[in-house]
C-alpha cells in the first residue's frame, strides 16, 4: 500500500497466499496526508492474509498480487478475481507477523471456490453480474500461536450505512522492498445515494452500487491500492463487514487531473452479508466433511 493510500489492479497469474493485508483496486493516488491513515500494531489484526506468486527461490522473492482473510482454521475469503487463470499448486498460503521482515509460515491452497460456480450448484439465482468472492481451502488447518480468524458481521447492510469502517493495506510492495509493513485506514459506509452522488461527479453519469457491495469514503481521500483486493473491511470491533473490490469509478491514470481524479471517488467492498448464505455454507460444508 502506498503510504496513506489504497488500490487494487487485477493481475492473472500463478500465485501465493500470505496472511497479511490488501484491500483493492484504483488508479495512482498520491499519498494520503491527514489522520485517516496511520501504521497498524502487530497484535491488531490476527487474520489478515497476502496471496502470493510463488517463486522456487525463497518467500522473500515471491510477488504479492491480493490480500484475504483468514475466516476459519483453513479458509481465507478474499476476491475472486484474485484467482483468475490461477492454479492451485503455484499458489500458497503464508502466515506472517505483519511485517515482512519477520519468518513467516507457508501453508499449501487446496483448492477454492467462487460465489459463481457455488451459486448454480446450489440452486441459488446469480442476481447480478459480478460476484467478487472466493474462498480458499487450505490443505492443512492454521495453528499458530497469534494467528486467529475473523469474525463475520451479524449487521446487515441498512444498520452498517453511516458507521465507520476501517481499510487495511501494504506499505512496502511497490518499490520491491523487502520490508512490508500494514497501515490503516478509517472511512465511512456510505447508502448508495450517497454513492451513486460520488461516482456521477466523476463520471458524468449514474453507475448503480448494487446491494452486494458496501462503498466507502473518506475525506481526505482513501483509496485501496495494488494488491489490496480481497482485503477485509472492518468494523470498530473488527468484524468482517466487507471484502474489498475495487475503487469506483475506474478511471485510468491521465484522464483527468490527479486532485480531481480523486478528490470523490470510493472504495467497493463485497458485502459479507449479501453473501453471508454462500461463506457459511461453504465453510460449515468443510466442517462436516
Amino acid at each position: 500500500m502506498i503510504n496513506h493510500s489504497l488500490t487494487v489492479t487485477m493481475i492473472q497469474f500463478p500465485a501465493y497466499i500470505f496472511l497479511i493485508t490488501q484491500v483493492f483496486i484504483l488508479i495512482k493516488a498520491d499519498p494520503l496526508e491527514g489522520k485517516h491513515v496511520f501504521p497498524v500494531e502487530p497484535p491488531q489484526f490476527p487474520f489478515i492474509v497476502s496471496l502470493r506468486q510463488k517463486s522456487f527461490q525463497d518467500i522473500l522473492t515471491s510477488q504479492h498480487f491480493c490480500t484475504g482473510s483468514l475466516i476459519t482454521q483453513k479458509h481465507v475469503i478474499t476476491a475472486a478475481h484474485c484467482f483468475q487463470e490461477r492454479i492451485e499448486f503455484e499458489v500458497e498460503a503464508i502466515v506472517s507477523q505483519q511485517n515482512w521482515t519477520r519468518p513467516s509460515l507457508s501453508y499449501e491452497i487446496d483448492s477454492w471456490l467462487t460465489y459463481n460456480s457455488w451459486a448454480p450448484a446450489n440452486g441459488k439465482t446469480i442476481e447480478f453480474p459480478i460476484n467478487d468472492v472466493a474462498i480458499v481451502k487450505l490443505s492443512l488447518p492454521i495453528c499458530h500461536d497469534g494467528i486467529t480468524p475473523a469474525h463475520l458481521t451479524n449487521l446487515n447492510n441498512k444498520q452498517l450505512y453511516g458507521t465507520k469502517a476501517m481499510i487495511v493495506g501494504w506499505v512496502g510492495i511497490y518499490d520491491n522492498s523487502s520490508t512490508m509493513h500494514l497501515l490503516q485506514g478509517k472511512v465511512t459506509i456510505l447508502r448508495p445515494s450517497k454513492s451513486e452522488h460520488l461516482i456521477k461527479l466523476v463520471a458524468n453519469r449514474k453507475i448503480k452500487v448494487n446491494e452486494n457491495y458496501l462503498a466507502t469514503f473518506a475525506k481526505p481521500y482513501i483509496l485501496a491500492s495494488c494488491g489490496d483486493s480481497g482485503g477485509p473491511l472492518l468494523d470498530n470491533n473488527n468484524f468482517l463487514v466487507g471484502i474489498t473490490r475495487s475503487t469506483c469509478p475506474k478511471i485510468y491514470w491521465g484522464d483527468f487531473p490527479e486532485e480531481f481524479l480523486n478528490h470523490y471517488k470510493i472504495n467497493l467492498h463485497s458485502s459479507v452479508d449479501y453473501y453471508r448464505e454462500f461463506i457459511e455454507n461453504v465453510t460449515t460444508l468443510a466442517e462436516v466433511q
